[in-house]
C-alpha cells in the first residue's frame, strides 16, 4: 500500500423505536495497481482523477473520478497527500 485516506459516513439505525445516527469510518487505500474503498475496488487505469472540496466545519468531500462515475467520500483530514501520490503514479 502506498497511501491511505481515512473516510467517514453516517448510518441511521433504529433500535427500540429510537432513531440513532452512527458515524463509521474506514479508508480509501492507494496501491500501485488499484484503489480500494470499503465499497468498491478500481483498477488504477480506471481512475481518471481525484479531487477534494473542503467545506466549512470539520467535513470535506474527497472525489474519485472513474470510468463508472464520480464517487464521493466524506473526510475530516485533507486528502492532498493521497491525491499527490496518486498523480505521481499516474504520470509514470
Amino acid at each position: 500500500m502506498i497511501c491511505s485516506q481515512p473516510i467517514i459516513w453516517v448510518n441511521r439505525k433504529i433500535k427500540n423505536n429510537q432513531q440513532n445516527y452512527v458515524e463509521e469510518s474506514a479508508s480509501v487505500d492507494l496501491y500501485h495497481d488499484r484503489v480500494v474503498t470499503p465499497f468498491e475496488e478500481f483498477h488504477l487505469k480506471d481512475v481518471h482523477d481525484a479531487s477534494y472540496r473542503p467545506l466549512s466545519g470539520r467535513i470535506g468531500f474527497f472525489y474519485l473520478h472513474t470510468i463508472r462515475g464520480v464517487f464521493s467520500y466524506q473526510v475530516t483530514d485533507s486528502p492532498y497527500d493521497w491525491i499527490e501520490k496518486y498523480k505521481n503514479i499516474q504520470i509514470k
